[in-house]
């Protein structure tokens, strides 16, 4: 898709996975307006070259943004890094308020097209592996808000004919990032000090490199609108353990890696890899990176090594 000159908003423009996308999308030629109230984001990671409204999506005064702006597409990436937000009625509540507030005015104001950043921890502790997009989801408390969206969106798109694609990405990493399980072992063992591990360090992810999650992003774009079920996984499609990840960053720091290991916590997810096949048979997609090409790209990009 000729992306020059067209409107397009994000919210959650100034987290990890939306600035990223960004960047891409200016650099296509596309007008950016962001959304972010900065709660769990950076504002150092505003596009100086997008128009940024520090806004909640949950706030009435959105809607002005929606009228004002007038985009095309929209990008739904909003949501709280912290999954304990998400643990008890009142995040899941206002996890979907705001969800609800982006799609209905999407309605009013005639958007084209939806992106919603799902989950691919949406399956739970699926029993197939890798998992399809036909497996059935059985979230975890902090991923209710994901599934309930893509319902609401589901139910727009019958409803009023509103366009989307739901993509379930599974763990994202890159320079920049902060938040996540990877960026304390790399911040803590450039320390030299070493990390707890809840669990035996076995129960495996699946990463994913922001870059190639970035190309999906926009390569969705170019999905026919009357695709049947535009949802899909965008993973590796490789499992890697805990153990695995915190003693690869430690060979490229050149660190010892001692982890401690403590009880597991509750609702942990045991395995995560999700298939990529379907994204790939339908728009070519799949992953240009390596775990260990990924890590290593992240480490220089953020001087590490």
């Amino acid at each position: 898709m000729d992306l020059k000159n067209k409107k397009i908003l994000v919210t959650g423009g100034a987290g990890f996975l939306g600035s990223k996308t960004i960047i891409a999308l200016v650099k296509a030629g596309a007008n950016v307006v962001i959304v972010d109230n900065l709660s769990s984001t950076n504002k150092k990671n505003i596009n100086s070259a997008a128009r940024f409204y520090n806004v909640n999506i949950i706030n009435p005064d959105l809607k002005e943004i929606f009228k004002k702006e007038k985009p095309e597409i929209v990008y739904h990436f909003a949501f709280n890094v912290s999954v304990y937000k998400y643990l008890d009625a009142s995040g899941v509540k206002e996890g979907i308020k705001g969800g609800m507030n982006v799609l209905e005015n999407c309605q009013e104001y005639g958007v084209k097209k939806v992106i919603f950043a799902s989950s691919g921890s949406v399956y739970g502790n699926a029993k197939n592996f890798p998992t399809k997009e036909t497996e059935p989801v059985n979230p975890f408390p902090y991923d209710v808000t994901k599934i309930v969206l893509e319902d609401k969106i589901k139910l727009f798109n019958k409803t009023y004919g509103l366009s989307y694609v739901i993509l379930r990405y599974t763990t994202a990493y890159g320079p920049g990032q902060t938040a996540g399980a990877m960026s304390d072992y790399i911040r803590t063992l450039a320390t030299s000090e070493q990390v707890d591990i809840f669990g035996d360090g076995k129960n495996t992810r699946d990463y994913v490199y922001i870059e190639d999650i970035v190309r999906a992003n926009l390569l969705v774009l170019e999905l026919d609108e009357n695709f049947k079920e535009p949802i899909f996984n965008v993973s590796s499609g490789k499992e890697t353990s805990l153990n695995q990840l915190y003693f690869a960053i430690a060979k490229l720091l050149n660190k010892e890696a001692k982890p401690s290991y403590l009880k597991e916590r509750p609702d942990e997810l045991k395995r995560y890899c999700l298939d990529y096949s379907k994204i790939k048979n339908v728009l070519g997609w799949e992953p240009k990176y390596s775990l260990e090409e990924g890590l290593k790209k992240r480490l220089k990009e953020e001087g590490y090594i």
